[in-house]
């Protein structure tokens, strides 16, 4: 457990950083910003229907006029609400000053010379707030605007508390537009200096007046929404909230509202969500987070919500006047059944007169229209949608004209459009066409219909290429047929979507010919809006064109029109797509556990294992994130953990690298001067650390030294000696580090060494061997660098030799000595045995003896020639020995002719046919080099024994086993 503490305070050192920048929003803006990111990530989400804009855009501009507008220009706007039936059309405009009358050039005609009183001459003035609000009034679904003045950064004196600001105060809360409140317990929502309601005729007209405030964060870009504000006392709804109370026709008092936690509406009713409360999570400002549905416009021509141009809206509220009188006339009749039916139109003209919606001209001409298409319904219902106009006008023995013919036939058609609407209401007009017996003028003889689109783009081609003039009329007319077609599947899709049908009953429409679009033509995502497009809609109106003061930014797009934010707040809150942040609580949780993660998980696994995981780690949390959000809205704090897993595992990488350098730096003070870097290296990656005492295991003894060391000194100063000395011992334990050995000591001119420990070594033997080679071809080379020096040596310096004896067994390795002062070493026989062989060596006139526990390892791998079955000094149990040679196919030339004479006398040796032993030996002596300081050999070694053994035979029971007697 005391080996974790460095890592448990490192990961919860950083989880608590993070766990107090949590608690005070240090990172909020980081977090905004990953948030971003994942509002691209998820994209587009679809938007309710009944929400959508109301823009002034640069069109509009160009065509009514620069900003700002006199106000009558939105009469047109406000009156369209009125006859299209809109649920709400809010302006986030605001009207705070009165604006000044000035007199029509056209009025001055009247004056002339006449004698006007003072009243008479005000009324030539016309008074645009006056009349904007008496078009609000007769409207009734009309919401003006206001704005509050923030607190601003330096204390500043409120604006000085006017009359008339007090009258339209007054105004606000005669209409309950906000609630009186002890400001004590809502301290923390945002608290405004100073108030501009607009003008107070707007304000009694209107159906609510609300303020439309944005609050952007300190990066410039909006999120959060504040669903209320406070100005003194008082607390007021912002404009999404206001229409979402009047939505669910719930009063503002009626709220409950906890800062910090949910605002809370109680429902009359269960929504279509199934909800009977609304729980809006709100930070402790009142602010609630917006679920943005997407950029205003992305690359393919969709768009977030439907966004009408003021301009398209003033050209349908005029191209459609003659739809308008007529649905008024037809809601009219079914609101009384003395009204209905075809012998109640005199009274339904009179009841049209009477409520004033459009001029007695138009009534009447609506109600000729109207009398013979109820006529015509009837009978379609009748008959089942069966029977043909002209079987209609033969039941009335009249004859039909072509226009009373088509009339009939787009009366039977919606109904049969209404029909399979009620069952499906997703069915398109291309079903229709293939599937049903819509009765259209197809002027091309065996035309297969399959495509809608297709067909009118075949007849609007062939009408252009034609070169029949009569041709090209019938054309033309069948066109305007089936754009008529098409805007009648609109208006009873309209009707149908709001359960309308019956009330603009009979299902007949006047035609139409403008073709009015919103949308992007050039990308292929424009349509058609008709009649009954705007029923219940609530409309947020606002100033949109490039350039004006009110574009801010949002998570999709910099330059993003802020009415549209007050559109998503309010699809926020009806379609039930709150984004819900973790709470601080579960942050600083999950933060916590992530440093039980780190400490006492991940830092037990390798650098490299360690990394890959804290890497899955981050990429699967970064995954929960993204995906959380994009299905649940759910806002998981993506930073502070990530930070958190990435610096905390950073920590533990840099107390590991310290740690490392400090073990490997112990493990050089202790090792470094007897084994390899690289054996350091590995010794640390396998945890080994020396420790006083030793360890048994199975290893391979190394003893080297000079031969006849004693006469160097006698030839050599003490410095030149030491010099020698140093060179020789470098080279000779550079070799025994390159092959892994460990350096045990120096004894004087030898070398004391062993393989396998303290780093196991699973080819020891092998390593040994080629030591000891690789040192013979060393010392040959410094032999030739002391020769070409010349004088520098004397000749016994031309001519070492050094004799190397290996073994391998049995051992105990390890750091031997005093609590203060260790050293790393080997003791027991097999060290002792390899002591023997090295020092035996020289008995041979050999130069690297080894044993045969050291041959039988690697017998495969390497030359050698035995040498003998021999019991050294000090020793009862015979080993049999070996003269190293080379490795596999490396032996010099001239021991593939030695080896097989000296290998067959030996075996007439152990067969005691002495004769023939004595003379494969002195075959084998003529072929053996014998240079300078090599004073005998192994064949010179057994003739004289073999002729002793004929002499003296050894007896039947001889063993083979040659006792040394001497070192």
């Amino acid at each position: 457990m005391q080996k974790d503490y460095p890592y448990i305070i490192i990961s919860f050192g950083v989880a608590s950083i993070f766990v107090i920048l949590t608690w005070f929003g240090l990172y909020d803006g980081i977090e905004n910003k990953l948030l971003d990111m994942r509002f691209k990530n998820r994209g587009r989400i679809e938007t309710r229907e009944d929400i959508a804009t109301l823009d002034m855009d640069a069109k509009s501009l160009q065509e009514v006029g620069r900003w700002p507008w006199s106000r009558e220009k939105h009469i047109p706007s406000v009156m369209a609400a009125k006859e299209h039936e809109m649920d709400a059309l809010a302006f986030d405009i605001f009207f705070i000053e009165r604006q000044e009358r000035k007199l029509d050039y056209n009025d001055v005609s009247i004056i002339n010379d006449s004698v006007l009183t003072i009243k008479e001459i005000e009324n030539l003035f016309p008074n645009p707030d006056i009349d904007l609000a008496n078009a609000a009034e007769e409207a009734g679904n009309i919401y003006f605007g206001y704005t509050f003045f923030p607190q601003p950064a330096k204390k500043m004196s409120v604006k000085k508390r006017t009359e008339e600001k007090d009258i339209r105060l007054q105004l606000l809360e005669d209409k309950k537009l906000f609630r009186k409140i002890d400001p004590s317990k809502y301290e923390t929502i945002n608290d405004f200096y100073d108030i501009d309601p607009p003008v107070d005729e707007l304000i009694k007209s209107s159906k609510g007046t609300y303020f439309f405030q944005t609050v952007a964060e300190p990066d410039g870009v909006s999120r959060r929404y504040p669903l209320v504000g406070k100005y003194e006392d008082k607390l007021f709804p912002n404009a999404a909230l206001a229409l979402a109370l009047d939505h669910y026709d719930v009063n503002f008092n009626d709220i409950d509202i906890i800062p910090g936690n949910y605002l809370s509406i109680p429902l009359p009713y269960e929504d279509e969500y199934g909800r009977t409360e609304i729980e809006i999570p709100i930070d402790k400002k009142g602010l609630m987070q917006v679920n943005w549905a997407g950029q205003w416009e992305d690359n393919d021509g969709n768009f977030d919500f439907i966004h009408y141009p003021y301009w398209v809206l003033k050209k349908f509220r005029e191209s459609e006047y003659d739809s308008y009188v007529m649905a008024n006339m037809k809601k009219l009749s079914h609101s009384d059944s003395t009204l209905q039916g075809a012998k109640n139109l005199k009274a339904l003209m009179r009841a049209s007169f009477k409520e004033k919606f459009a001029s007695k001209k138009d009534v009447i001409k609506a109600i000729r229209k109207l009398g013979l298409a109820l006529q015509m319904e009837s009978y379609i219902i009748k008959t089942n949608n069966q029977n043909t106009g002209e079987q209609f006008f033969t039941s009335l023995k009249r004859k039909a004209k072509a226009p009373q013919l088509k009339m009939y036939n787009e009366i039977r058609n919606a109904n049969i459009i209404a029909e399979k609407l009620i069952i499906n209401p997703n069915i398109r007009l291309n079903d229709l066409l293939v599937n049903e017996k819509l009765i259209y003028n197809i002027p091309i003889k065996d035309y297969n219909v399959n495509s809608f689109n297709k067909l009118k783009e075949d007849v609007r081609s062939l009408s252009k290429t034609t070169k029949d003039e009569n041709y090209r009329k019938i054309l033309k007319k069948s066109l305007v047929e089936i754009s008529q077609l098409e805007r009648n599947f609109l208006i009873v899709q309209n009707l149908n979507k709001h359960d309308i049908v019956d009330q603009q009953r009979p299902l007949y429409f006047p035609t139409n010919k403008d073709r009015i679009i919103v949308g992007n033509i050039k990308k292929n995502t424009a349509r058609r809006i008709v009649p009954f497009e705007f029923y219940k809609k609530k409309l947020l109106y606002g100033l949109t064109a490039p350039g004006t003061s009110d574009l801010g930014s949002q998570p999709f797009n910099g330059s993003y029109p802020m009415v549209g934010l007050h559109a998503n707040a309010l699809n926020t809150i009806l379609s039930d797509i709150f984004i819900t942040r973790t709470s601080k609580t579960i942050v600083s949780l999950i933060l916590l556990a992530l440093a039980v993660l780190l400490a006492f998980g991940i830092q037990r696994l390798s650098p490299t294992i360690g990394g890959v995981a804290v890497a899955t780690l981050i990429l699967v949390y970064i995954f929960t994130a993204f995906w959380a959000f994009t299905n649940y809205y759910f806002w998981l704090d993506l930073f502070a953990p990530i930070a958190t897993i990435g610096l905390g595992y950073l920590g533990i990488t840099v107390n590991n690298y310290i740690q490392e350098e400090k073990n490997k730096q112990f493990l050089k003070s202790s090792f470094g001067t007897y084994i390899s870097p690289e054996l350091i290296d590995e010794m640390y990656e396998s945890g080994q650390e020396p420790e006083l005492g030793g360890e048994e295991g199975y290893h391979t003894a190394f003893f080297t030294d000079i031969q006849s060391f004693s006469a160097f000194s006698e030839k050599l100063t003490a410095s030149d000696l030491v010099s020698l000395l140093n060179d020789y011992l470098t080279e000779m334990t550079d070799i025994l580090m390159e092959n892994n050995g460990t350096l045990d000591k120096y004894i004087g001119d030898a070398i004391v060494a062993f393989y396998g420990a303290p780093l196991d070594l699973k080819n020891h033997e092998l390593m040994a061997c080629r030591t000891a080679i690789k040192m013979q071809e060393r010392l040959s080379v410094l032999r030739g660098q002391w020769q070409k020096e010349g004088d520098r040596w004397p000749e016994i310096v031309h001519n070492m030799q050094n004799r190397i004896g290996i073994n391998t067994g049995q051992m105990v390795t390890g750091n031997m000595g005093s609590e203060s002062r260790m050293n790393y070493t080997m003791m027991g026989d097999t060290v002792n045995l390899a002591a023997r062989l090295e020092s035996s060596a020289k008995q041979y006139g050999v130069y690297i003896q080894i044993a045969d526990t050291t041959y039988e390892a690697v017998k495969d791998q390497i030359v050698v020639r035995a040498l003998d079955f021999v019991r050294v000094m000090g020793k009862t149990e015979p080993v049999k020995v070996f003269e190293l040679i080379s490795e596999k196919d490396q032996e010099p030339e001239i021991y593939k002719k030695i080896l097989p004479v000296f290998h067959e006398g030996l075996e007439y040796y152990f067969k005691q046919d002495w004769d023939r032993a004595i003379e494969a030996f002195q075959t084998a002596d003529e072929l053996e080099e014998m240079f300078p300081g090599r004073k005998t050999n192994p064949s010179r070694i057994y003739i004289p024994r073999c002729q002793n053994f004929k002499s003296n035979p050894p007896g039947d029971d001889w063993d083979g086993v040659w006792t040394q007697t001497s070192k």
